[in-house]
């Protein structure tokens, strides 16, 4: 059985260009994650998008933990 499996795009950070030719890797801000979000749901409404808002749900068992040893020390 044959199926398309649908893209995941992490929009929190972009390549930019540098003064001196090269490239890095920034940060993208909260309106450019929206508008980035909203064409890429455009263009195809089955893509997983990874903003900031799923990288915190993801991630927040980790702070429930940090909390609880921090209680039973």
């Amino acid at each position: 059985m044959f199926f398309k499996k649908h893209p995941t795009i992490d929009i929190t950070h972009k390549t930019v260009p540098t003064w001196y030719g090269g490239t890095k890797v920034v940060p993208t801000s909260k309106s450019e994650q929206r508008r980035m979000k909203a064409e890429i749901l455009k263009r195809d409404p089955k893509a997983v998008i990874i903003d900031s808002e799923a990288k915190k749900n993801d991630l927040d068992w980790i702070d429930r933990i940090e909390e609880f040893d921090a209680f039973m020390d």
